[in-house]
């Protein structure tokens, strides 16, 4: 049964809202559609798609959650894996979902004004690598596992000392 269907969003247009209640750590949906490769110019053109990997994207079904997947500088879900779209917080029926898109977007070009409502906007929202490293951590359990995987949830020092936790500290030239 699904937890949700597409309404009225208080952030922009049309917006995922929740049927019924849903636990912190819940599925909510998983984000669905083409993957494509974009090695141009052409990513800026398209609107609500999830990056999965370097130069790869989904892009939404048309009617798809994913097409009405807003941004908060404040969000109520996160992405969890590929493209898993999970609840932060436990949240009420009624509720819109929405994830911080940096926690998923590092093409260095992108950005967006954002005009999310939230007490903490940021007014423009940049990719991954931008973002402070407090909000990094804060949000680290709902950042893509594109991103982790490529280790940018950390400063060099982290990587440093993790690659000599895991032997990796042999010097090249």
């Amino acid at each position: 049964m699904k937890k949700y269907h597409i309404g009225k969003s208080k952030i922009y247009g049309k917006g995922v809202i929740l049927d019924r209640d849903v636990k912190k750590d819940e599925t909510i949906f998983v984000f669905l559609g083409q993957e494509i490769t974009v090695t141009s110019g052409d990513w800026f053109h398209r609107p609500c798609s999830l990056q999965v990997g370097y130069a790869k994207w989904l892009m939404p079904s048309s009617g798809s959650a994913g097409r009405y997947l807003n941004h908060s500088c404040n969000p109520t879900a996160g992405v969890h894996g590929k493209n898993k779209i999970v609840a932060m917080r436990n949240l009420k029926k009624g509720e819109e979902v929405a994830i911080d898109y940096a926690l998923s977007e590092t093409y260095p070009l992108w950005h967006m004004r954002c005009h999310c409502k939230a007490k903490n906007c940021r007014k423009v929202v940049k990719p991954y690598q931008d973002m402070p490293s407090q909000r990094k951590k804060k949000f680290i359990k709902y950042t893509s596992k594109y991103i982790i995987d490529m280790k940018m949830h950390l400063n060099w020092k982290e990587y440093i000392a993790l690659e000599k936790k895991r032997g990796n500290n042999k010097k090249s030239y």
